[in-house]
């Protein structure tokens, strides 16, 4: 293969890498941004509910894949949710709600993200007791059962959101509300009553409780730690032994390759012999054959 093919091959092996790896975090993404989860469950409820009635919950079904999950809507009158509110299952709606900007109809959407929670929020430094919980509101119209996402307004109390499956954790200690904001930041209030969050706006919500390294762990982490340094020390130990080992067999080596080239010249021609240093040099006698007149 010439320079010029192994060039474009290698070019063509790094756009198919980039496409599968940006495909890849893509696929990751979609299934873990809650953002994306909130336009499934969407679309999902607009293309399973046909003209839907006002004042009828309605379960919307969801894929395998979201096994655990608890999805309704309820489309609304605004006048009618100014006046009464309403309250359903773990979510309680107090009167004098508006929506911003005001719609004529209005379509609350529940949630119950179960088992699912930490696939899409999650909580620093904190312990989720209790399943991530929604409600979301969206304007309504004869087109679309869920229009357009859109604000509510409290003028009275606040809503009222229950958490009946606590983890033990958060009963034995001191459970706080967590909001989850758009931006990802998370807001935290207190709890006015048992296992219940009153908040002021839409969005999802759950109860967590500090977290905290136990001592078994503090322990086990030192253990392991002490262990690390003392089989380095032994390793670095090991290796200047093995050095110091090697470098005595070079020497010896060297030494009995000096004394077998003496050996060999001892039973040759002898010479005379002087020292340099720690070395043994032979030395010729300037004079070996003497020389004879002829005459």
């Amino acid at each position: 293969m010439t320079f010029m093919g192994l060039q474009r091959w290698w070019q063509v092996t790094l756009v198919f890498a980039c496409l599968f790896s940006s495909s890849f975090v893509e696929g990751l993404q979609s299934y873990y941004d809650h953002k994306s989860l909130d336009s499934f469950l969407r679309m999902q409820a607009n293309k399973e509910i046909k003209n839907p009635r006002t004042g009828v919950i309605y379960n919307v079904s969801l894929p395998s894949n979201l096994t655990g999950m608890e999805v309704s809507v309820v489309r609304f009158r605004s006048f009618s949710l100014w006046l009464r509110g309403r309250n359903y299952s773990f979510f309680n709606l107090p009167p004098r709600l508006l929506s911003r900007p005001s719609k004529k109809r209005i379509a609350i959407l529940y949630e119950n993200l179960g088992n699912c929670s930490s696939h899409y929020y999650n909580v620093p430094n904190h312990t989720m007791v209790a399943p991530v919980l929604g409600v979301m509101a969206y304007s309504s119209s004869e087109s679309a059962f869920l229009d357009e996402k859109i604000n509510i307004t409290i003028r009275g109390d606040p809503i009222k959101i229950w958490f009946p499956h606590v983890d033990e954790r958060g009963r034995n200690g001191t459970p706080i509300c967590a909001k989850f904001g758009d931006n990802g930041v998370v807001k935290f209030r207190n709890m006015t009553e048992p296992y219940a969050c009153e908040v002021y706006k839409q969005g999802h919500y759950t109860i967590v409780i500090p977290s905290y390294p136990s001592l078994n762990k503090f322990h086990h982490g030192k253990r392991f730690t002490t262990w690390w340094v003392l089989g380095f020390a032994i390793g670095f130990l090991g290796l200047v032994i093995l050095a110091l080992i090697l470098l005595a067999l070079v020497k010896e080596v060297k030494k009995r390759k000096i004394r077998k080239m003496e050996k060999n010249s001892d039973g040759g021609e002898l010479f005379d012999t002087f020292w340099i240093g720690e070395t043994k040099l032979p030395l010729a006698s300037s004079l070996r054959t003497q020389p004879i007149l002829e005459n």
